[in-house]
């Protein structure tokens, strides 16, 4: 079959022995990156983000960064993302085994960049509040723009989205 599809080029055939074919072969369609694979008895938990497949993420929900950066003609929109990926790590380390879940929500609004978490539930607020001050104070040091951090505190069975 794949004898048809051979295509010669008279000129390139005397040069060093060229041809030219067609290579053929079957549509593969299993995608299976993002995809938790479910549990036998449905009893993994999965959270929001998880929740969903990869292609229904700006359908149903939006994304975790909210930016203009990516704009038409938009100048250094790669520095945003740089910023956001400084944020979400500055954010694990400052806050090391206090996030609830892995979504640190990072919104950016004029000048001012909010960031939106959650907390574990048995963390004590005191040391959280510091820990908040801390870091508005210097991100906005780094960044050069008002930061604002919003905590929310919830235990591990407010973050179970559903089961699989």
């Amino acid at each position: 079959m794949l004898a048809q599809f051979r295509v010669v080029c008279p000129a390139l055939k005397f040069q060093h022995g060229v041809t030219r074919t067609l290579q053929t072969s079957s549509v593969c369609l299993k995608t299976k990156a993002g995809r938790i694979k479910a549990s036998r008895f449905q009893n993994k938990a999965l959270t929001y983000e998880q929740g969903f497949l990869p292609e229904d993420v700006m359908i149903n929900k939006g994304l975790l960064a909210h930016h203009t950066g990516n704009l038409h003609d938009e100048n250094n929109a790669f520095q945003l993302l740089y910023e956001d990926q400084f944020v979400r790590r500055f954010i694990n380390g400052t806050f090391y085994r206090l996030i609830a879940g892995n979504e640190i929500v990072v919104k950016r609004r004029f000048n001012i960049i909010e960031i939106s978490m959650f907390s574990v539930d048995n963390a004590k607020r005191g040391r959280i509040e510091f820990l908040q001050g801390y870091s508005e104070r210097l991100l906005s040091a780094f960044l050069k723009c008002i930061v604002k951090i919003h905590i929310f505190q919830a235990t591990s069975d407010d973050m179970v989205y559903k089961y699989i």
